[in-house]
């Protein structure tokens, strides 16, 4: 019986984790597939900045309620309730909605993937004993990215198959609805009910005022949301390499699929054991960011001709190597920082709802400058957007330097 519930325990951590690697294909589908989202629905560049921002605002908005949410109601049924969600807007989605149909579900998207997010972390730490959660959650990461990885070469592969059709991506958006299903009803079938020792919240109004007083958690987040910026500046480099390489739509999701989570695999991990090694987080930050800049200023240099396309795509995997290895590293800033071990939670949530801001703007803000300075002329403004962040991501990182070097001094 030991030997069944322990099966019973990891086959409900992989399909958890497999599902949370891959709620977000679909209202980040731009990522791989921008151009063909573009022609498909009749959108501008700044029409796609504006379903981003949508769901970019959205998401900001309820990380913490959706965190009480998941708290208060039984775990099982949020993971599948929010899951079965995401499967019937993604086959709404696949009906080829207008504008403002694209923004609803975008809005909904949102609600949907932040509940699931939330309940995921809390039904993998449940199904691990406290001695292993370093090694439940570092296999979560991996198989994330993995899974990330086996679904978008799949998506792929149906978009290719049906390329001489009007609408291919109609046919990659119901292929994720079905595998949504799929994995809605497997956690419905292998996940355990509400368990006693759930965790519950325990951040009090309290903690997040003493939070707000440590100068270090804003330099971290400021930190943070510099590499986020670059990071989602970065995702336009799949339409730049067929808008002026003239990569075919297919070669260039693989390009885009290596890029946002191939490289995720081993990139972070990697330099994580070798920021370990090193007396100081914040400096091998400050050194990424240099590479991170030459890399870009590669990009924007390149001349765009088809005979280039090559140093492109080298460029771009390995910016891409660069700027995974950064966020990768960056929450061990906190120690540096000041941030106090028994103030990790609550200091992250506040990382995460400054840092990832740039979701909520970047696109719009870009989708505009593409719009407005048509072919290699706006691709300049989002490489120096890259070149100007990675600057001032050097400014807090050394500024987090110093702190530790006071800490250490005090």
């Amino acid at each position: 019986m030991g030997n069944t519930n322990k099966q019973h325990k990891w086959i409900a951590f992989f399909v958890v984790t497999i599902s949370a690697g891959l709620i977000y294909r679909v209202p980040y589908l731009k990522t791989v597939f921008y151009d063909a989202l573009v022609e498909e629905f009749q959108l501008t560049n700044t029409q796609v900045g504006t379903i981003m921002s949508v769901y970019s605002i959205t998401k900001m908005i309820i990380y913490i309620p959706g965190g009480i949410l998941a708290d208060r109601f039984d775990n099982r049924k949020m993971l599948v309730g929010s899951n079965l969600m995401l499967a019937l807007l993604t086959f709404w989605y696949a009906t080829i909605p207008s504008l403002t149909g694209l923004m609803a579900i975008q809005f909904l998207l949102a609600f949907s993937n932040v509940v699931f997010w939330v309940s995921a972390v809390k039904a993998i730490r449940i199904l691990a004993d406290d001695n292993e959660q370093g090694s439940i959650f570092g296999y979560s990461e991996g198989i994330r990215a993995l899974a990330g990885v086996l679904i978008n070469f799949a998506a792929l592969a149906v978009f290719n198959h049906f390329i001489l059709t009007e609408q291919p991506l109609r046919y990659v958006l119901i292929f994720y609805g079905i595998v949504y299903t799929a994995l809605t009803v497997a956690m419905w079938l292998l996940l355990p009910k509400k368990n006693k020792d759930e965790a519950r919240s325990t951040a009090t109004l309290e903690d997040y005022l003493k939070v707000l007083k440590i100068p270090g958690i804003w330099i971290v987040a400021f930190l943070v949301m510099c590499a986020y910026s670059a990071q989602v500046a970065s995702e336009y480099t799949t339409t730049y390499l067929t808008t002026i390489f003239g990569m075919t739509t297919v070669t260039a999701g693989i390009i885009a699929t290596i890029r946002s989570y191939g490289i995720g695999i081993f990139s972070a991990p990697i330099m994580g054991k070798i920021a370990d090694k090193t007396s100081s987080y914040s400096k091998m930050v400050m050194g990424l960011f240099v590479v991170e800049i030459i890399f870009a200023a590669l990009l924007l240099f390149i001349p765009g001709k088809p005979n280039m396309l090559i140093p492109a795509i080298v460029t771009v995997i390995a910016f891409a190597t660069v700027m995974y290895a950064i966020r990768g590293i960056y929450f061990a800033t906190m120690g540096e920082a000041g941030v106090p071990k028994e103030f990790t939670g609550t200091a992250t949530g506040i990382i995460c709802a400054i840092g990832f801001l740039p979701d909520a703007y970047m696109n719009l803000i870009l989708g505009k400058l593409i719009d407005n300075n048509p072919g290699a002329a706006g691709f300049k403004f989002v490489f120096g957007a890259i070149i100007l962040f990675a600057l001032l991501g050097i400014v807090f990182a050394l500024v987090i330097n110093r702190m530790g070097k006071k800490n250490r001094a005090a």
